[in-house]
């Protein structure tokens, strides 16, 4: 029992996967998202539709199904104002939250109607970058679902232009307050600083950061002496890949470092104003929308604390004090939010959706597997048991003897390939390619990831094959070795989730969608190193019927 639990939490499995995606990882918030989730399917038939894509793309977030009516419901509305134009006071704001949720969806399906709404975000924006409902002053708030709707549109495969993602990063840096927040309408005379408006800021400067120069570093790694190597982890300040997070031949006129400093100006004014007011303060003010907007702008920034705490559990915990008896979060004024937005931000929050893009396009591999994620923010600094060598772990992998590793600690053998030194799983290559062959998914699945590690462009060939391999979860594996190895964070637009989609109920069918799925990632993979492979690493009849694509 004791070897069967230890293989369950240190390696994915399909069901382990998507029910750790859908987790908040803990248990009071994956409470309250449930509530959440009761109240707004109560609400079927009564949601105004201006707030139909917002109900959808929560309960899209939350895990429930696609074939949901609400959700449905949703999408048929974003892709009727995709068709028909948006417009109103709201229309930047729709075509953000209509963006995020076909993109989520179904991004190839929906990509037409996600680039009319790419077209038509850039046709509104100011010439100086901002947004508003028409003529008027640039609004922040409207400018960060400007940019979702664009960061959403591109993830899919829109064309978008990085001069407007660029002029809107310039609008944000000329038009802040001197003490590191925004106003709401700053070009004006509404430009007292906010909560909501400081992340909202933030999380727009953080979506302009990552399109024009890829993901911030850890701010850690900048410093350190030597760099430990993670699926979301990058090695010095440049940008990954620009064909893929960036734009290809573009050079950004506004450096990264500039970016950086001034998102984190924000994070110092809302650090020092920790708690956020809880309470509608006005009738512009609405609570919710802060916890949503901080979710957006930690992830894409890597925030790990505020005021000295876990970021995500210090404002978890005060957003659950703003509920009522039946778990509906309906603060705030009726002007501007209802129960079901309230409900839908808090949920987004709690479920950290920016986070689920970030890990979808990055990446979490075995890192995450049987971990608590709100460990991942600061916390879990218990001391972890010492496991020994690497070379004897491997050992026994390659042995399948687990009853030499009864006394390990489960974290600790993920973190001994994640955060082992480069060095030292370059001298254990021999080894771990012995792996890839050992009868074992597990431990075939434990060697794609840390060869994946190992950075080594030769192994290419080998992390191709793996997407033929006949377990589904080393499939993954490699693939995310892949986009690693080869500095290509959205691989090419290939999923993570080999069954994403509409729901099939039929293993049959589950079984089509799968090699489908294979069959196109090896394809793309091969075609794709076919064109960059180093000369000398060309030759070999076994590695050039490797990258033949199937017929």
């Amino acid at each position: 029992m004791r070897i069967l639990l230890l293989l369950c939490v240190l390696f994915l499995s399909e069901i382990n996967a998507v029910a750790a995606g859908k987790s908040t990882g803990v248990p009071r918030y994956d409470q309250a998202v449930a509530a959440g989730v009761r109240y707004l399917k109560s609400q079927a038939g009564n949601i105004p539709e201006k707030e139909t894509t917002l109900v959808a793309y929560a309960l899209v977030k939350a895990g429930e199904p696609f074939d949901n009516e609400l959700i449905q419901h949703g999408v048929r509305d974003a892709l009727e104002r995709a068709e028909k134009g948006h417009s109103g006071y709201d229309h930047i704001y729709l075509s953000g939250v209509d963006a995020l949720l076909l993109s989520e969806v179904d991004p190839e399906e929906h990509l037409p109607a996600l680039q009319k709404i790419a077209d038509y975000v850039a046709s509104k924006q100011h010439p100086n970058g901002g947004w508003s409902e028409g003529a008027n002053n640039s609004d922040t708030s409207m400018a960060q679902y400007g940019m979702l709707a664009l960061w959403a549109a591109k993830g899919a495969g829109a064309t978008i232009s990085p001069e407007v993602v660029e002029r809107n990063v310039a609008w944000h840096l000329a038009n802040g307050t001197p003490d590191g927040s925004w106003g709401y309408r700053p070009e004006g005379s509404n430009v007292l600083p906010s909560h909501n408006l400081s992340m909202a800021g933030a999380g727009s400067m953080g979506i302009g950061r990552l399109l024009l120069h890829g993901p911030k570093n850890k701010p850690q790694q900048a410093a350190a002496a030597e760099k430990k190597f993670g699926v979301l982890e990058k090695v010095g300040n440049e940008p990954v890949d620009p064909s893929q997070d960036g734009f290809k031949d573009y050079r950004p006129r506004i450096a990264s470092d500039t970016i950086d400093a001034r998102i984190t100006r924000a994070f110092n004014w809302i650090d020092a104003r920790y708690p956020p007011p809880q309470n509608s303060g006005g009738t512009v003010y609405f609570p919710y929308y802060f916890f949503y907007a901080l979710e957006r702008a930690a992830a894409l920034y890597d925030l790990k604390e505020v005021n000295g705490k876990n970021w995500f559990e210090a404002y978890g915990d005060v957003l659950l004090t703003m509920r009522n008896a039946e778990g509906v979060f309906d603060r705030g004024s009726k002007q501007y939010s209802s129960a079901t937005i309230g409900t839908s931000f808090a949920i987004l929050y709690f479920m950290r959706s920016t986070q689920q893009i970030l890990d979808k396009q990055f990446g979490a591999g075995l890192m995450m597997a049987g971990r608590d994620p709100s460990k991942l923010f600061g916390g879990g600094k218990e001391k972890k048991k010492e496991i020994g060598p690497l070379d004897e772990l491997l050992k026994a992998m390659e042995k399948a003897n687990f009853e030499e590793l009864e006394n390990f600690d489960s974290e600790a053998l993920v973190e001994k390939i994640q955060f082992g030194s480069k060095e030292e799983l370059i001298g254990q290559v021999d080894t771990l390619k012995k792996l890839l062959k050992n009868p074992d998914p597990a431990n075939r699945q434990a060697a794609y990831f840390a060869l994946g590690r190992t950075g080594d462009f030769s192994l290419i060939p080998e992390m191709i094959q793996g997407l033929r391999d006949p377990s589904l979860d080393v499939n993954v594996e490699a693939l995310m070795a892949l986009r690693y190895i080869a500095r290509k964070p959205t691989g090419f637009g290939i999923s993570l989730d080999p069954l994403e989609g509409p729901p099939v109920t039929s293993e049959e069918q589950k079984l089509v969608r799968a090699n489908n799925w294979r069959t196109k990632a090896f394809q793309t993979w091969s075609k794709w190193y076919a064109t960059v492979r180093p000369y000398d690493q060309q030759g070999g009849l076994d590695e050039l019927e490797a990258l033949v694509p199937a017929q």
